[in-house]
C-alpha cells in the first residue's frame, strides 16, 4: 500500500540513518592501489567528496562495493542465487553515469542491476502560500533504473508486467534508501525518477511523490480502488494497451510519464508538506473513475510471458 504523504517525508528508519551517518567518504571514495584504512577513517563524519572518475562525483568501484555491501543488497542477491556480484561503472560522460551490477556465471555475464543517472537542474513547481525562494533545485536525475532476476521465470504470482524482461528482484525500498542517502551526502536537493508505466509509478510511489499534485491524486486513487478492484498486472496492461477507459467521458485513460521526487532538503519537504499540495491532491484523486474494457483480460503462455 502507498504511504500517505507524511509517512513519505517522515525521517528516514534509524537502521538506515546509522548506516549512512558512519560510513567514511574515504571508503566510498578508495581505490584497489589505496592502503588499507585504519577504524578511525571509516567512521567519520558525512562530507561530500567529488572525482570526475567517481560515479555522480562521489563513488569509487570499491565505494559502490561497500555501499550496497553495507546497506544489505548484496544479501538479497545471494539469497536470489545471484553469486559475486562485480560493479561496472562509466563516468566517461562526466554528465551521465552508468553503474550496472554484473555476476559471471559459467560462460554467462548476467545483469541484475542498472542504474543511468546525472546531476542536474530541475524547475519545480510553486503553490500559493509554500516557500517561493527556491523554484529551481539541484537535484540527482535518474534516467533509467532497472533491477531484475535474469536466470528467474515469471509466475502466477509475478506474471510478467509492461517493459519487463525478467521479474524484478524486489529491493526497489532499499535501492530508494541508497539513493536518499546519496543526495543527502552530495548535497543535492532530492532525486528525481519518470515512471514510464502505470505499475512502475506505484513502485516508486514508495518513497517518491509527484511534482505534479493532480497525478499524486491519481496515483491514490489507483492505489485505493482500482486495485481493489483488478489485480495489478492486468491493470498496468490494460493501461498500456490503450484498454482503461475514463467513464464520464468514454475516453482512453493513456498513462503519461511525469517527474516524481524524493525530497531531501528542507525546500522540497515544505512543497509536497504544504496545505496548498496536499489539497489539490485530495481533489484531484475525486476526480477519475476510470474502468478495464470488460471484453479485455491479458493472457500469458506457460512461463507466464504474454503473448
Amino acid at each position: 500500500m502507498l504511504p500517505d504523504i507524511k509517512n513519505v517525508l517522515k525521517p528516514r528508519p534509524r537502521k538506515f540513518r546509522n548506516i549512512a551517518r558512519h560510513i567514511s567518504p574515504l571508503l566510498l571514495t578508495q581505490n584497489n592501489n589505496q592502503s588499507a584504512l585504519s577504524d578511525s577513517d571509516i567512521y567519520n563524519d558525512l562530507s561530500s567528496s567529488r572525482g570526475t572518475e567517481r560515479f555522480l562525483g562521489l563513488f569509487s568501484k570499491l565505494g559502490v562495493q561497500f555501499a550496497l555491501k553495507k546497506f544489505g543488497v548484496f544479501d538479497v542477491l545471494k539469497n536470489s542465487g545471484l553469486q559475486q556480484p562485480e560493479i561496472v561503472l562509466d563516468t566517461k560522460d562526466s554528465y551521465r553515469h552508468k553503474l550496472q551490477i554484473i555476476h559471471r556465471i559459467d560462460d554467462k555475464t548476467l545483469l541484475s542491476g542498472e542504474l543511468v543517472a546525472q546531476r542536474g537542474i530541475f524547475t519545480h513547481p510553486v503553490l500559493a502560500g509554500s516557500k517561493p525562494e527556491k523554484k529551481q533545485s539541484d537535484l540527482i536525475l535518474v534516467e533509467w533504473l532497472l533491477l531484475q532476476q535474469p536466470e528467474k521465470s515469471f509466475s502466477r504470482y509475478r506474471p510478467q508486467l509492461p517493459g519487463q524482461e525478467h521479474p524484478g528482484l524486489g529491493i526497489g525500498q532499499l535501492v530508494y534508501e541508497i539513493m536518499y542517502w546519496t543526495a543527502r551526502r552530495d548535497g543535492a536537493d532530492g532525486v528525481l525518477i519518470v515512471p514510464n508505466y502505470l505499475h512502475t509509478g506505484l513502485f516508486y510511489g514508495r518513497q517518491f511523490l509527484f511534482t505534479d499534485p493532480a497525478l499524486q491524486g491519481l496515483i491514490y486513487y489507483i492505489e485505493n480502488y482500482l486495485l481493489r478492484k483488478y489485480k495489478l498486472d492486468q491493470l498496468t496492461w490494460a493501461c498500456s494497451e490503450g484498454q482503461l477507459i475514463e467513464k464520464r467521458s468514454g475516453e482512453i485513460f493513456r498513462w503519461q510519464p511525469a517527474p516524481m521526487l524524493m525530497p531531501v532538503s528542507p525546500i522540497l519537504k515544505d512543497y509536497f508538506n504544504s496545505p496548498e499540495y496536499s489539497n489539490l491532491v485530495q481533489e484531484s484523486r475525486k476526480e477519475y473513475r476510470l474502468f478495464i474494457n470488460p471484453d479485455y483480460q491479458k493472457k500469458y503462455d506457460r512461463h507466464w510471458k504474454t503473448k
